[in-house]
């Protein structure tokens, strides 16, 4: 089984776009979640594209995991876990939800989503670690649903026979001014903005650095005029929590630590879907490893020498991804995919998702932890000697080069293209 599915504005799942208090009128435009456990079992494939994201091909879809209906809120009483301050939620408020939904269980193996700010009635905050989980339907309580061919319940009219409202029966089986269509300057049906409305996106929102973002003739969210992070930015370490020197967590704020600071460029990458990886920050294009057996497989190891005589060699006189211009990266550019705020392995999840027996670079993303990384800089007071990064914890060390060790081949950065 193969289905295409194209999510519109999922930022409607799961708490986000929350509303304010009670003093003003309630919306619907929560989803309470409930968890479930369903009749059917599904075994396939399925396509989830997002506005935001892209496409995320070959998913496979399980099992009903949660019923989620429209919801409101009120009486809020949280504070901030870290800090112990109360929070006062902001007046954010978004469209009713449209209707109940049925969540299933997926996994896709595509690129993962980069890191997003993102605000919600409880405040802004950095989202990172995006996994791929879940997929909700539309659904409708009892067996009878609007597009069935009958008129039922609280239906007015059929999509198929408008009898009760002659060329104005809506696809939602109501009866309207006019029919939900993409043109008439209101987000409705299946649109995602419909011009000059964007629905509040900007391309910042979607994880752009600036730009203006537009609607295309199809009402779907036209990204070709936001501009990307520029390459060049120094890379922050990842680090977001702060401790204190007996290794408990503190509070952040007024510490001047790496987790406060957070000094240098959020880490962004995107998978190019060819077996490499982007560093939207510095540039540099890194090769993906895999569980395979080929060139590219996580265990193989290699003496300093051999990365560059047999690793890089194979991966140029084979053209991986179409580039000939591979080589083994330095100290400074290997540390720049360092991910400190995680360990074994500290890296960003897109070096290290569905890493499973036989997964190719094209389906899966790997990082051993169990040897060090070479770089192709070498100790200047023993040049017997290169510079490594262990990617358990971040470590940065020297490393015979007789010894064996593993590799990521790089291309291109400020340099190159």
């Amino acid at each position: 089984m193969r289905v295409s599915i194209r999510l519109i504005r999922l930022g409607l799942a799961l708490g986000a776009a929350l509303i304010a208090g009670s003093v003003q009128a309630q919306t619907e435009d929560h989803l309470k979640c409930y968890q479930i456990k369903g009749d059917i079992k599904l075994k396939g494939l399925v396509n989830i594209e997002t506005a935001q994201f892209g496409l995320d091909p070959d998913c496979k879809i399980t099992k009903a995991k949660f019923f989620c209906v429209p919801a409101t809120k009120s009486n809020v009483d949280v504070v901030d876990a870290k800090t112990k301050d109360p929070i006062t939620p902001l007046p954010l408020s978004g469209r009713p939800a449209p209707g109940d939904r049925i969540c299933w269980q997926v996994k896709c193996p595509g690129a993962l989503p980069p890191d997003q700010v993102v605000t919600d009635q409880f405040g802004t905050q950095n989202l990172t670690k995006f996994k791929t989980k879940l997929l909700c339907t539309l659904a409708v309580k009892g067996t009878e649903f609007c597009g069935d061919g009958t008129v039922n319940g609280s239906e007015v009219c059929e999509p198929t026979d408008d009898s009760a409202c002659p060329g104005l029966c809506q696809l939602d089986c109501s009866c309207g001014v006019a029919p939900p269509t993409c043109g008439n300057g209101v987000i409705d049906g299946n649109d995602d903005c419909d011009d000059p409305d964007l629905g509040g996106a900007t391309c910042e929102s979607l994880g752009f650095e600036s730009g203006t973002l537009a609607c295309s003739v199809g009402c779907g969210l036209d990204v070709s005029g936001c501009v990307p992070f520029s390459a060049g930015f120094f890379p922050a370490t990842g680090q977001m929590t702060c401790w204190d020197s007996g290794g408990s967590v503190v509070m952040c704020a007024g510490t001047d630590h790496d987790g406060e600071i957070q000094a240098g460029a959020t880490l962004s990458y995107v998978d190019n879907g060819d077996g490499t990886i982007t560093d939207l920050n510095t540039g540099l294009m890194w090769e993906k490893k895999s569980d395979d057996g080929t060139i590219h497989d996580q265990d193989t190891s290699y003496t300093w020498d051999n990365t560059f005589a047999v690793h890089v060699a194979t991966l140029n006189s084979s053209t991986f991804a179409g580039h000939t211009d591979w080589r083994v990266p330095n100290r400074k550019e290997l540390e720049s995919i360092l991910d400190l705020e995680t360990f074994n392995p500290s890296v960003d999840p897109v070096f290290n998702t569905g890493c499973e027996p036989a997964c190719t670079v094209t389906t899966c993303s790997c990082t051993l932890s169990s040897l060090v990384y070479w770089s192709s800089t070498s100790f200047a007071s023993l040049p017997s000697i290169a510079w490594t990064v262990g990617f358990i914890n971040g470590s940065v060390a020297g490393n015979s080069k007789s010894s064996n060790g593993f590799v990521r081949a790089v291309r291109g950065g400020l340099e190159g293209s």
